[in-house]
């Protein structure tokens, strides 16, 4: 019996490692590690995600002007299955929002919180197929 999805639910959590090179990254674990390039993001290469069965991991360009306050300055990534509606909630619990929910063009709607540590945690919801390069 299939679950249901229901709105906010959290499928998961990403991490996310700043890179000096992000294709140079995404290549290795494909070649060495076995991993499968799920996609590289932005002219030159800025974000990218790698997967093998169910391990997930992105990269972010360390060193993009926008690293801390564009949608690749993360710690970590939740996918969850409503993004408004894991913002609005979260909003109402009183949450560090630092980036509001916007529509990238990686196909994703995001929002960016900041934790108790400084950490920052996109909350995420794959909305279109997106731009890949």
């Amino acid at each position: 019996m299939a679950e249901e999805t229901t709105a906010g639910t959290f499928y998961g959590s990403v991490p996310v490692f700043r890179v000096d090179d992000v294709l140079v990254t995404a290549s290795y674990y494909r070649d060495v590690l076995g991993f499968e390039i799920d996609f590289v993001y932005g002219e030159p290469p800025s974000y990218a995600s790698v997967s093998r069965d169910d391990a997930v991991l992105n990269f972010t360009h360390a060193r993009a002007p926008d690293w801390r306050d564009g949608g690749m300055g993360v710690d970590a990534l939740i996918v969850v299955a409503d993004a408004h509606a894991v913002f609005h909630e979260l909003g109402e619990r009183g949450a560090n929002i630092i980036r509001p929910l916007v529509d990238q063009p990686t196909g994703m709607s995001d929002f960016v919180i900041e934790d108790c540590n400084k950490y920052r945690i996109a909350i995420a919801e794959q909305t279109e197929s997106g731009d890949e390069t």
